[in-house]
């Protein structure tokens, strides 16, 4: 199913994201947020690397991880992805994840690694990772979303104030001023 083709249900009377600005705020370089179950039923929760393309987002684990695992036994998970700075924007999705045995040496684990750290960093964090994934092996993990909601806090602002609430944690005076 095509993501826009899922109602986006907005929260808290917030704003909900257009389709164009969502497929942009998905596409850009943020962390996400994993959730799934553990063995025991109680949630877990960790940051996680993406890239979103066709309406999926693909990642990257350890075959042998506590979340490859955990998913393993239920495909359920949520994927949040926020901005950190105001005025804030979520997207928080519900899905299946679905598994594919990965090559260490793929042209993914390349693309992912630049994507957050730039082509000179990438390389490092292979070079850093490349012992330990050919231990254990790495797992392409497909996420595919089947429910959306969150909110788009950048639609209700006027552009000067936008401009204005990007900026002011850099401003050289208290934050409690502004």
């Amino acid at each position: 199913m095509r993501l826009r083709d899922i109602h986006f249900q907005a929260m808290g009377g917030q704003s909900a994201f257009e389709a164009e600005d969502l497929e942009r705020f998905l596409a850009a370089p943020r962390i996400a947020v994993l959730a799934y179950a553990r063995r025991d039923g109680t949630p877990n929760q960790v940051p996680i690397w993406y890239v979103y393309e066709n309406d999926r987002f693909l990642m990257l684990t350890s075959s042998t991880s506590p979340k490859a695992k955990a998913i393993a036994r239920n495909p359920r998970v949520c994927l949040i992805i926020q901005d950190e700075t105001p005025p804030y924007r979520a997207v928080i999705m519900d899905g299946d994840m679905t598994f594919t045995k990965a090559d260490t040496k793929s042209d993914f684990h390349t693309t992912i690694a630049r994507r957050y750290f730039g082509r000179i960093g990438g390389a490092e964090y292979e070079k850093m990772v490349e012992e330990d994934n050919e231990k254990t092996g790495l797992t392409l993990m497909t996420f595919e979303a089947d429910r959306i909601r969150g909110f788009d806090n950048e639609r209700i602002l006027s552009a000067p104030l936008l401009a204005f609430m990007k900026i002011r944690n850099r401003l050289p005076i208290p934050q409690d001023w502004l």
